[in-house]
């Protein structure tokens, strides 16, 4: 279960969401609203047909509540702002980052696949509802479209067990709490896999109820519900906690209203169907005079190195934490070590023989970097300051 926790925490970014109104110069020191998103990649089936990947969560996380009461539908608040997994966290300290100001932070908005319809304004009473609680942020940065991997969706048997991926607390708050955490400029984005939960009660349509003793806090809305297999399976949206009660929003109902109202849907690898014995033998003569460019083409080709690292510190005065992946290019990619030091790694557009360099990030200091040449196809260990390095390919 270690590697599927390590690829689903890949999944779930942090957000943000802030005031930051016209004639307003220094964006606000602490976020209105703190929560969590789950990456996800949706196919428009409609002309021009097309595949993008957005950001899905709680519609209460990005509005503030109705005027003159305490529910959540109002207007959606003036920033947006989402960090992936792994990255260097950037806190805006009171005076110092202008409103519209981003540095190396994504900004969203709501897309017109949401239930909203993509509009800003306070929703309608029949959308203020709990299977309505939900919305995909659409961010036009292009690097945006290149974050991640496809997302398997389905539905929840009862008794499975299931996990719940989000950031309980948050960034903090300026003026925060004794005993909870705040994150500083260069705190490393790290979410948290709480479970296993259960269904156990019936919940209301488009709904899951989970049961369990572990711990769901603020700041885990809009967080992801995935089953063992690593498919996502709900959104996390409220707790109960004299209950024991965990109130998500079914992943088959979003995925249903996608449909029905978008004509849209998640992708999903498909199942390749038996050949007949006929076409089969077509298909066998064309293939061998195929084989000779294909296996060029092949070779030849970039593609997604993944790989498997574990990481053991050999001292245990120094903790690995994050391991980094500089490109030829320079890009930096980074991923999160689990507690129990390991991580699946997608590169993705690897040509052959390229050279790229791996680090580690310990709590107060960056080790030095391997440099290796293409992916790596048997299993190879490494030291690396006070820790050893074990990658094999998945």
């Amino acid at each position: 279960m270690s590697r599927i926790t390590s690829d689903i925490r890949q999944r779930v970014w942090y957000i943000e969401a802030r005031t930051c109104r016209s004639g307003d110069e220094f964006a606000s020191e602490d976020a209105a609203s703190m929560g969590s998103a789950v990456l996800v990649e949706i196919e428009h089936r409609d002309e021009p047909k097309k595949i993008r990947r957005y950001l899905l969560t709680c519609a209460h996380v990005v509005r503030r509540k109705v005027v003159g009461s305490n529910d959540w539908g109002g207007e959606v608040y003036d920033e947006i702002l989402c960090w992936r997994p792994g990255q260097g966290y950037t806190r805006s300290y009171k005076g110092k980052r202008k409103c519209g100001d981003h540095p190396d932070i994504f900004r969203a908005s709501l897309s017109e696949l949401s239930p909203c319809g993509g509009k800003a304004e306070g929703l309608p009473d029949e959308l203020r509802d709990a299977p309505h609680d939900w919305v995909l942020l659409e961010i036009d940065d292009p690097a945006f479209q290149k974050q991640g991997r496809p997302l398997r969706w389905s539905a929840i048997d009862e008794d499975d067990d299931v996990f719940i991926v989000g950031y309980p607390g948050g960034a903090g708050l300026a003026k925060h709490a004794a005993g909870t955490a705040i994150w500083v400029n260069g705190s490393i984005v790290e979410n948290l896999a709480t479970g296993p939960f259960s269904q156990v009660r019936t919940p209301a349509a488009g709904m899951l109820s989970l049961s369990g003793v572990d711990e769901t806090r603020p700041g885990m809305s809009g967080g992801g519900i995935f089953d063992e297999s690593g498919a996502l399976v709900g959104l996390h949206r409220a707790v109960d906690d004299m209950a024991m009660q965990r109130n998500a929003i079914s992943a088959i109902h979003i995925r249903d209203a996608l449909d029905t109202r978008s004509n849209a849907c998640p992708t999903t690898p498909a199942r390749v169907r038996p050949i007949s014995s006929g076409v089969r033998g077509a298909i066998v003569a064309v293939a061998v005079l195929m084989v000779v460019a294909a296996g060029a083409w092949l070779l030849l080709r970039p593609s997604d190195c993944l790989l498997q690292v574990n990481v053991r510190s050999t001292s245990g005065a120094m903790v690995p934490r994050v391991v980094d992946i500089t490109r030829a290019s320079g890009r930096t990619e980074s991923h999160v070590l689990g507690s129990d030091g390991s991580a699946g790694i997608g590169i993705s557009g690897m040509s052959p023989g390229e050279r790229w360099q791996l680090s580690l990030r310990f709590d107060d200091v960056v080790s030095k970097k391997i440099g290796l040449s293409g992916c790596p196809s048997s299993q190879g260990t490494h030291e690396l300051e006070e820790a050893h390095v074990e990658l094999a390919p998945q």
